[in-house]
């Protein structure tokens, strides 16, 4: 089985929506770019709840949104979706950065200076890419092996996760500095 390995170059966490719809129109046009937007939505998450279900709204595919005040133009990720966000990510901010390359446990997955970037594997395996439908696999620095997302290209050829509860789950917990007070 081959697969490819790609580095997303994301430069920054964005601070607002237009930045992020920029970085989205930018970067997601492939699948590989596609899953590291929705690491950098993960990522603004962690850093500003509110703004992070916008930034959700808009890497997630469209069927798998519904009506709400919460997202973007009038849609937001599924209520069990936001929860499962709330639980999972909410208190666990070092989870999203663990996606991000040159994280590390022993650092508290403090992000690295300089332009931040996502490594996405594609596994060359029948299936795996199939028109507008595509599984990627993200890497994170607290796990043994990248987690698999799921994608489908829109009508106007972004990609965007239809699945990704695998980089919800934990990681090995980020490294706490050791006070040797003797």
């Amino acid at each position: 089985m081959a697969h490819q390995e790609h580095l997303v170059s994301v430069g920054s966490i964005p601070t607002d929506m237009d930045t992020f719809v920029a970085l989205r129109d930018r970067v997601a046009h492939t699948p590989e770019g596609g899953a590291a937007v929705f690491v950098v939505a993960l990522l603004m998450y962690a850093n500003d709840a509110a703004l992070g279900v916008q930034a959700l709204t808009v890497a997630i595919d469209r069927d798998q949104l519904e009506e709400g005040a919460q997202g973007y133009k009038g849609l937001q990720p599924r209520r069990a979706d936001l929860q499962a966000f709330a639980e999972r990510n909410g208190p666990q901010p070092h989870i999203a950065r663990s996606y991000v390359t040159g994280t590390s446990p022993e650092q508290g997955y403090a992000l690295p200076a300089g332009p931040l970037s996502v490594r996405v594997r594609d596994q060359q395996v029948h299936g795996e890419t199939q028109g507008d439908a595509a599984k990627r696999f993200v890497h994170s620095s607290g796990a043994d092996s990248p987690r698999p997302l799921g994608l489908r290209k829109n009508n106007r050829g972004l990609w965007k996760a239809t699945s990704w509860s695998s980089l919800q789950v934990g990681v090995r917990p980020p490294g706490t500095p050791v006070d040797d007070d003797l």
